[in-house]
Order: structure tokens, then C-alpha cells, then sequence
């Protein structure tokens, strides 16, 4: 019987890898350069800087993402439907939905690891 070999540690999500394809498939259609809603772009590419180094245009001195701080970033707030101000999101026709609880804990991993690039 052999020696059991280590487990490799995982390594935290990144957004390029593991969080701009969910924006992309579930957010991108209002947040594009010819619809930035709230002006906020998510096109390939951008995301990382305007989620990271933006602030919400909703309310004054909240920050989109604070890497490591879950319940300081706004995205969180809006990604639950937990805002006073503004709704929540992805936006449908009829309101706003909650993202897949896979989709929302990777987001949540993402923030709390340091919102790696």
C-alpha cells in the first residue's frame, strides 16, 4: 500500500477564470458599453477594473467589490436583493432574480479570497 499523495490546495477563484463568465452569460446585456446601466461596463475584459476600482453610482461611498470584506461590497447587496436603495440583480422582465447558490457562493469565495484578478 502506498503513500497517500497530497491533496493540491485549492486555489482561490479568479475573475477571469471563474466569475466574468457568469457576468457575462447574466449581467452583460445591461451592463455594455451601448447599455451601461447604472454605469457599470461588464464587457470581456473590463469587468475586473470597473467592479473592483468603481464606485456604486446608487449609493455614495459604497464600493462595488472590497476584496475581502463580503458584506461591504455592494455587488453582494444587489447580487441578493438586499439594497434599500436600487433592486436587485441580474433584472429580468418581471423583476429581479437570484443567481444559481453555486453562482452566488463562487461570487461570495471570489470577494472573500481578495477578488483576485
Amino acid at each position: 500500500m502506498g503513500a497517500a499523495l497530497p491533496t493540491p490546495s485549492a486555489q482561490p477563484p479568479s475573475y477571469a477564470a471563474d466569475i466574468e463568465p457568469i457576468f457575462l452569460k447574466e449581467c452583460q446585456s445591461c451592463h455594455t458599453l451601448d447599455t451601461p446601466k447604472a454605469d457599470l461596463i461588464l464587457d470581456p475584459g473590463t469587468g475586473f477594473r470597473a467592479l473592483t476600482e468603481q464606485g456604486s453610482t446608487q449609493v455614495t461611498g459604497a464600493r462595488l467589490v472590497v476584496p475581502g470584506d463580503v458584506e461591504g461590497s455592494y455587488l453582494w447587496a444587489k447580487l441578493l436583493g438586499t439594497t434599500e436603495i436600487g433592486k436587485g440583480m441580474p433584472r429580468t422582465l418581471f423583476g429581479a432574480r437570484k443567481l444559481p447558490r453555486e453562482q452566488l457562493d463562487l461570487v461570495r469565495t471570489w470577494i472573500e479570497t481578495g477578488a483576485q484578478p
